[in-house]
């Protein structure tokens, strides 16, 4: 408990809880704008499900009975009054029903579809940092040696193709050309573990691929700076193991691949939704987009808040782990 002290002032924590509560209001209220923005109206998507459950009502009833269930007929004051009191003052957030799976909450499908996104995630950075410390700290070893000059340049070039681009060329390689992986496997929410699996396989593959060359390219870095240092060439004259060294250099290249990791977290996010949308995975990316497409108001917001918490409490997480990680960091 003392070292947790020492990393930390009392003054920085309170400062970093304020800020990020300040962004999480701010986020609060933009997820409430946007969907305001979009063009169109709710109302007119849905009209033609109540006249075909209703033949004898008007096309203008029909659109008040939608305008009323929804309360889009409320000016928007009192919209915005009744969505903050639904955040603030619930646990889950109550965002409503959702349109297009009324009466479905539209929080409970997004928790619903959380899961499979956070299981993408962590098994592709899993599979993605284990290769790239291998491969940063080998090219470190080997700086201006013909394997490095050969690979740095194509990591670059790697790192530079946007993932969907990068899907895209993959799925029309490997499954309409060579027909070895599939384009897409259809699962569910109840589906067997080992099938979630075998259908994550494809995207986890593409986003390994995507975030290895970044990855690799920051331990590189990180181990060829700490090469340099008077603390490895006191080492070496010491006669340290290879071994030991290379643990050493594991140890103290992670680090800046831990931020770089954090602070890229929202690309990553995006990425990943467009890979689950793809490849039509019942994640957080296609429930999102699926919304945004059908004007599902209350699902897209409560998709856009659990992104946007997530992503908070990650910032948050790397700002106050990090000086346990690096003893030579603290926030006194």
């Amino acid at each position: 408990m003392g070292k947790i002290k020492d990393r930390y002032s009392r003054q920085y924590i309170i400062k970093r809880l304020i800020g990020t509560v300040t962004v999480y209001i701010s986020a609060v209220f933009i997820i409430f704008i946007i969907p305001h923005l979009m063009p169109g109206n709710i109302a007119y998507a849905f009209v033609s499900r109540i006249i075909a459950s209703n033949p004898n009502m008007s096309y203008q009833q029909a659109l008040n009975v939608i305008e009323r269930q929804y309360g889009l007929n409320l000016p928007i004051t009192t919209q915005l009054s009744i969505y903050l009191k639904n955040v603030f003052l619930t646990f889950p957030p109550n965002f409503g029903k959702s349109f297009e799976f009324f009466p479905s909450s539209a929080m409970g499908l997004v928790l619903r579809a959380l899961p499979f996104t956070l299981l993408l995630i962590g098994i592709s950075q899993g599979i993605a940092w284990s290769l790239s410390i291998f491969l940063g700290v080998f090219l470190a070893l080997r700086k201006n040696k013909k394997i490095d000059k050969t690979s740095v340049p194509s990591l670059y070039f790697v790192n530079s193709i946007p993932i969907f681009w990068l899907a895209m060329v993959m799925i029309l390689v490997f499954s309409v050309e060579i027909h070895i992986l599939p384009s897409s496997v259809s699962v569910s929410y109840g589906s067997p573990f080992g099938m979630i699996l075998y259908a994550l396989a494809f995207p986890i593959l593409i986003v390994v691929i995507s975030t290895i060359p970044n990855h690799t390219l920051i331990i590189r870095s990180a181990t060829i700076d700490f090469l340099k240092s008077d603390f490895v060439i006191a080492l070496r004259a010491e006669g340290l193991k290879n071994s030991t060294l290379t643990m050493k250099l594991i140890k103290n290249s992670l680090l800046p691949s831990i931020t770089q990791f954090f602070m890229q977290f929202g690309y990553l996010i995006g990425g990943i939704f467009i890979i689950e949308s793809l490849f039509s995975l019942p994640g957080m990316g296609t429930v999102i987009i699926t919304a945004a497409t059908n004007y599902d108001y209350p699902v897209l917001e409560a998709g856009l808040f659990v992104t946007s918490v997530v992503m908070i409490l990650a910032n948050l997480g790397a700002d106050l782990i990090y000086p346990l990680l690096d003893p030579r960091v603290s926030y006194v």
